[in-house]
């Protein structure tokens, strides 16, 4: 006994095959531009970083680091931008208002590091 496909199983397998890999105008959202700062201070002073940005923005303490053990007050990001202006311990968030200019400086004892994120 001879098995025959018709052709209208055919005709529905190339349809499903197109349609699964048609895409059409399908757009996807392009991801929210992320912005790095990291900022430093050492015996010559504050090397502080700064970011221009369109809007309103979030800024994220990633990290806060001293060479000086247990220094006080402990490390922190010193965010300047629109609408606020602060300290942000590591992990903590603050939010920009509208379009301007972000400023990162490093606050605690002795050398330190710090980085924040605007997204």
């Amino acid at each position: 006994m001879k098995t025959r496909y018709p052709i209208s199983i055919l005709s529905l397998l190339a349809v499903a095959v197109f349609t699964l890999t048609y895409q059409g105008n399908a757009q996807r959202t392009r991801p929210a531009t992320v912005q790095s700062l990291q900022a430093t201070s050492d015996k010559a002073g504050q090397h502080p970083a700064t970011a221009d940005i369109t809007g309103p923005k979030t800024i994220t303490c990633l990290n806060a680091a001293s060479e000086t053990p247990n220094g006080r007050p402990a490390p922190s990001c010193h965010i300047i931008a629109p609408g606020f202006r602060g300290n942000l311990n590591k992990g903590e968030s603050a939010s920009a208002t509208g379009a301007g200019t972000v400023t990162l400086t490093c606050n605690g004892q002795g050398f330190l590091r710090c980085n924040a994120r605007i997204t």
